[in-house]
């Protein structure tokens, strides 16, 4: 049965991008990986008494939050692929000798090639160029994720590891943000005072139009998603806007996830199904 490796920057985003396809994949019985690039050490932290006590420690807490959130999406293949959370951009945690973002380029592609030729996924997942919203990790999971998909079948550049298989995963998709997500939410802000018009006209006409993506709808498991999101505890707050979202909005903005399709070696539409002609 084709399988699905999801491949994210930090513990959280998979829920945020993905968590209603991880959970619908999982349930079909579907092979369903995720990989997390960074250890999520960097950060603000929410929900706890005291932050500075947890702050030692949060990578620690990190995956605690991942492995519970990986629980309730059903999902029972996580790995962490060994770099330290890079920070935003700018940031002096940039610079960390252990981070992502500056990890060795044929390191970082090599342990992700290792990891698609053992688990060999028809569907792959990653972010676009600029990572969403310019995180470093983020961008860093693009290059990475679209290196590895090219390399893991290419024996010259990177041999073949004792129980390895060369495997060009068949579907490769980016996480997107569909411009009717990105214009409810900004109604959102607006009505509640958060931005000015002009920011909304700004939020409003951003994001990928929606007739250029597969727009999944996971309107079944909106409730699961934001379940696994409240497990990453230390990172989603209770007024999050995906926990605030209104009634009335929540299938768009939550029950709504949507890729855009950069490789196939299938020729049929998605029309909403990841999977589709595999």
């Amino acid at each position: 049965m084709p399988g699905l490796l999801s491949f994210h920057a930090h513990p959280d985003d998979e829920v945020i991008q993905a968590g209603g396809v991880l959970a619908a994949t999982a349930a079909a019985g579907r092979p369903t990986m995720v990989v997390t690039a960074t250890d999520g050490a960097e950060g603000e932290v929410h929900n706890y008494d005291d932050p500075e006590a947890i702050k030692p420690r949060l990578a620690e807490v990190r995956a605690e939050e991942m492995a519970a959130a990986m629980s309730i999406l059903g999902v029972e293949q996580h790995v962490f692929l060994g770099y330290r959370d890079s920070g935003m951009m700018g940031a002096d945690s940039n610079f960390h000798p252990d981070c992502f973002w500056q990890a060795d380029f044929d390191d970082a592609v090599g342990r992700l090639v290792s990891i698609i030729r053992r688990f060999r996924p028809e569907v792959m997942t990653i972010y676009d160029p600029y990572g969403g919203y310019g995180h470093p990790d983020h961008i860093q999971v693009h290059r990475v994720g679209l290196a590895a998909f090219w390399a893991a079948a290419d024996l010259a550049r990177y041999p073949l590891q004792e129980g390895e298989e060369p495997w060009l995963v068949p579907k490769l998709y980016w996480s997107a943000w569909p411009r009717s997500r990105r214009r409810r939410f900004a109604e959102m802000q607006l009505e509640a005072g958060e931005i000015t018009e002009e920011q909304f006209e700004q939020a409003a006409n951003s994001g990928v139009p929606d007739e250029l993506l597969t727009l999944v709808d996971t309107r079944e498991w909106i409730d699961t998603k934001l379940k696994a999101l409240r497990a990453h505890r230390s990172q989603i707050p209770e007024d999050w806007f995906m926990l605030r979202v209104d009634e009335d909005m929540r299938d768009e903005v939550v029950g709504l996830e949507a890729f855009y399709r950069v490789h196939s070696s299938v020729d049929v539409v998605d029309d909403g199904d990841l999977f589709a002609g595999l």
